[in-house]
């Protein structure tokens, strides 16, 4: 049985005064009184309230419990689950190590109560602890361990799943429809003795985007743990053939960084540290396309900037993206198209690998390209520009006013009272147009405007997605999804005249927005937030992603 997050379920009341009465006996009289009061502590925490109500422990702490963990107790005749005759069994000391482990996906293991659940283990262990707990207390101590690794459990999962912010919340345009968490499956394996690691790995997303930027989201950890790198003196500009203290410590933040070719390049030159020499260049070079910068390989105030980001904001910045990448379905498809619109970048991906790439333009800050996925169904050579009407009241009506013959010298014409422009060298489309039909009338398609794909920033349209190589991603689109292939292309190069193919097999394309991204080899890049959605997203990762450790009730505890 599966139970949606925001579902409804009430378990029945029991007498508080039996409850009480159970609690009493002591856990070490016996095997049967000791289930029964194992019984009655967990009656009295997952009994007799609705979901989502706040429960309080024996220690202080208070939960608060889903769904499908009262279900899970209620169908199990509130059983423990997870313990054994001698403590924790080796389902439950897998659970609490999983929980523990949180963080290697970017989730803070408080937020799954792992550090309540370690301080009660703590409490109950008399080797940590000069007296031990009276049986009645013990007991109930055990049930709240039960209770959280089932509920940190359960939230784990969903968050694996669902992600953990809400870019609707957030005012952040995000038209991909979400995953459901399965939360009673993943318990019932669990009691079936199954791995969690092996079901945390089903949950996680499948694309390898997700495992590599798992991997170098523990490398900047462990930068982190060695302490980070230094800052380096403001306002300075260094370049090739500079010798000076400042280029000491550029040579320095270069080497206790993450990137293993930028320390490579720069324990080249450590017989001499003071020189900005050739491969101290190249290292910046390096460091500059993985921060978006124009590469000119000399330390301005942009790149100085990026330099100077602390190892704790590109943490953070990693976690917020691999959230991203959890709102996804975990299933994309064997084939698709993916444009990362932060990273003005399109990839084919095959089989998890891209087997093609390119650089793209897409819309300014006032015309943003939607995040959204759909299917490319039609290759259209030679296409007319049909002009929006957003781009004919705010561009082209005002020319047309102030110049009576702009349409006639920009090749265009009206045509049932809308302005189109006719296929031709100068078309705002260029020679091709890849078309997914969508609310948003965003697609790709070629550009005339050559240039912009050389330009580091490349936010320059209207919201539609300009290509680099648009004839080669024509011909791989025809022959990976049409039975004729790209061989049906050339007769159409040859003239100006529109000519539609549809593919027999339409290729889903996904319009994603990721400022941090890790390539195959492990090289990772961070890229500017163009529409300022990193910054949108802010307050959700403060509460989500980097919650505060429970406090307690009345000066004992609490965290819900």
């Amino acid at each position: 049985m599966s139970f949606a997050m925001n579902g409804r379920w009430t378990p029945g009341r029991w007498a508080l005064p039996a409850v009480a009465a159970m609690l009493l006996v002591a856990c070490g009289t016996g095997g049967a009184m000791e289930e029964e009061s194992y019984i009655a502590a967990l009656q009295e925490l997952t009994a007799g309230a609705g979901e989502d109500s706040v429960f309080t422990l024996a220690s202080g702490d208070t939960v608060r419990l889903s769904a499908p963990t009262l279900e899970f107790y209620a169908l199990r005749q509130h059983r423990p689950a997870w313990w054994g005759r001698r403590g924790l069994d080796d389902r439950g000391a897998a659970l609490l190590a999983a929980l523990g482990d949180t963080e290697s996906d970017g989730l803070p293991s408080a937020r799954y109560r792992h550090d309540v659940v370690t301080s009660l283990l703590s409490t109950l262990d008399p080797e940590d602890r000069g007296d031990r707990l009276p049986d009645s207390v013990a007991v109930r101590y055990r049930a709240a361990v039960d209770v959280l690794l089932t509920e940190g459990m359960v939230r784990y999962a969903g968050d694996l799943v669902t992600g953990t912010l809400d870019p609707a919340d957030a005012g952040v345009d995000w038209r991909i429809e979400r995953e459901s968490a399965r939360h009673a499956a993943v318990l019932e394996n669990l009691d079936a003795g199954r791995d969690p690691q092996d079901i945390l790995a089903q949950l996680r997303p499948s694309l390898p985007y997700y495992d590599r930027m798992r991997t170098a989201l523990a490398q900047y950890r462990a930068a982190a743990e060695r302490g980070g790198w230094p800052q380096l003196p403001e306002n300075e500009t260094l370049k090739e053939g500079d010798r000076s203290d400042a280029v000491a410590a550029l040579r320095q933040r270069l080497l206790l960084g993450t990137d293993a070719r930028e320390a490579e390049l720069a324990r080249a030159g450590e017989a001499d540290p003071s020189l900005f020499d050739a491969q101290l260049k190249e290292a910046v070079q390096h460091f500059q396309h993985r921060h978006s910068i124009e590469a000119d390989g000399a330390v301005g105030g942009g790149t100085l900037k990026e330099l100077n980001h602390p190892v704790e904001d590109r943490i953070a910045e990693m976690k917020l993206n691999l959230d991203r990448w959890r709102w996804l379905p975990n299933e994309l498809g064997e084939r698709f198209v993916m444009v990362n619109i932060a990273g003005f970048e399109l990839e084919v991906v095959e089989d998890g690998r891209a087997i093609e790439s390119m650089n793209v333009v897409v819309g300014r800050l006032d015309r943003q390209t939607p995040v959204f996925a759909d299917s490319i169904q039609f290759v259209v050579v030679n296409p007319y520009w049909n002009v929006p009407n957003g781009i004919f009241e705010k561009d082209v009506q005002p020319k047309m006013q102030a110049d009576p013959m702009y349409l006639v010298r920009n090749n265009m014409e009206m045509v049932d009272g809308r302005v189109r422009q006719k296929p031709g060298p100068t078309n705002s489309l260029g020679r091709f147009k890849f078309l997914f039909p969508n609310e948003f009338d965003v697609y790709l398609h070629d550009s005339p405007e050559r240039h912009l794909f050389s330009r580091t920033s490349r936010d320059f349209s209207s919201g539609c997605i300009r290509i680099e190589r648009p004839e080669d991603f024509a011909r791989l689109l025809l022959d990976m999804q049409t039975d004729a292939g790209s061989g049906q292309l050339d007769s159409h190069l040859t003239h100006w005249n529109e000519q539609w193919m549809r593919l027999d097999r339409p290729l889903p394309v996904y319009l994603l927005y990721f400022t941090a991204w890790v390539e195959e080899d492990g090289t990772v890049r961070f890229h500017h937030d163009v529409y300022n959605r990193d910054e949108m997203l802010a307050p959700q990762v403060e509460d989500r992603l980097e919650p505060a450790p429970a406090q307690r009730v009345a000066g004992t505890a609490t965290g819900v």
